[in-house]
């Protein structure tokens, strides 16, 4: 007789032990459930480039592939994007089973990282017919009644411990550029970032100007015409 109570108290300590265990999956499957049916849907203004007539009406819309592929011009001899460091977004909403809000950010914040009183442009050089001479100081940047030429230039590319571009067993990274360089007839792409002394044009403004005619030319190719930017609402989903 005196071993059932050791044998009852046993049981029913281990009853909370297994309920507790039980509520603990079931809290785990409602949160993964609950991460797996958020969504949510954000966006803002970015400056679209563009030579020639304005576009009409741009489709804000846009995955990584659409932004990159809004951000090329088609020139003669060359596939080139130009991107400014401006994207802004202007709101972020989260919401459950795509209805219901989980939380609302309409704070403005900057996407990309910018330094006080400077604009950087990204260049996407591509699809070349001929070589060119990329000369980076040469570069001009107007915004507004400002124009101001580039102060520092890098190449995003796979460089070896000498610091000579290799196309293996090298590391990725930014490598300054030289005053002049020749950019060659290959199946690749030549990403290049640019430093203008001006702090960074809002991306709502319409007076943004890139001239890089004396920048990247070539004896075979037209000169390149001026860059202009509209502002473009951005927006985009994501899980």
């Amino acid at each position: 007789m005196p071993a059932c109570p050791a044998r009852i108290s046993s049981s029913t300590s281990r009853r909370p032990l297994a309920v507790r265990c039980l509520g603990r999956v079931l809290a785990l499957s409602f949160a993964t459930l609950l991460l797996s049916a958020c969504a949510g849907f954000r966006g803002g203004w970015e400056s679209v480039p563009y030579v020639g007539a304005p576009p009409q009406n741009p489709d804000g819309s846009r995955t990584a592939h659409e932004a990159q592929k809004r951000s090329e011009l088609a020139l003669p001899g060359m596939t080139l994007g130009v991107t400014i460091h401006n994207r802004l977004r202007t709101y972020d909403t989260q919401v459950y089973l795509f209805v219901l809000p989980l939380s609302i950010d309409p704070r403005n914040v900057s996407t990309q990282t910018i330094e006080p009183d400077k604009t950087r442009v990204s260049l996407r050089i591509a699809n070349l017919t001929d070589d060119v001479v990329f000369r980076p100081k040469l570069a001009r940047l107007t915004v507004g009644d400002q124009a101001v030429q580039a102060t520092a230039a890098t190449e995003f590319s796979m460089w070896n411990a000498q610091g000579e571009k290799v196309s293996a067993g090298g590391q990725w990274a930014h490598r300054p550029l030289p005053d002049e360089t020749v950019f060659g007839v290959q199946n690749k792409a030549y990403i290049v970032n640019l430093d203008f002394p001006v702090p960074t044009p809002s991306p709502e403004s319409v007076e943004i100007v890139l001239d890089l005619s004396a920048a990247l030319s070539s004896d075979k190719l037209p000169k390149v015409p001026p860059i202009r930017f509209i502002p473009v609402r951005w927006k985009e989903g994501y899980t």
